[in-house]
């Protein structure tokens, strides 16, 4: 079963309208209101972003809560304080807006969206 869905879902509003209905979604760090309707909120929405820094970002909202999922093709290290390597990022980073809860079932499709994007990649 194939549950990552590559194609951009439609805005419900305009930008500017959605901006002013939710001003937090305005660029402030940390927030996200989805600007789409319930149907695409319900999907393993995916963007596949190639170059050099190749990945897989993976969104859906699960309950109410917002989540980022970002699949790296590659780890990721870069320079810190005295020449020391620091991660950059790993493979796979989980972000999201609340504490989320899970079903079984929904666990288990979270398991497979990250599974499609580490085949693809």
């Amino acid at each position: 079963m194939v549950i990552l869905n590559f194609n951009k879902p439609a805005k419900v509003r305009t930008t500017q309208e959605h901006n002013r209905k939710y001003t937090s979604d305005s660029g402030v760090d940390g927030t996200y209101v989805p600007n789409m309707s319930e149907a695409n909120m319900r999907k393993w929405k995916a963007k596949h972003i190639k170059g050099a820094d190749e990945r897989i970002e993976i969104r859906k909202t699960l309950n109410g809560v917002q989540v980022l999922i970002v699949v790296y093709k590659n780890r990721k290290e870069k320079e810190g304080y005295g020449g020391q390597m620091l991660m950059e990022h790993e493979n796979v980073q989980i972000s999201m807006n609340g504490k989320l809860h899970l079903t079984y079932d929904d666990y288990k499709e979270f398991k497979t969206a990250i599974s499609e994007a580490i085949i693809l990649l």
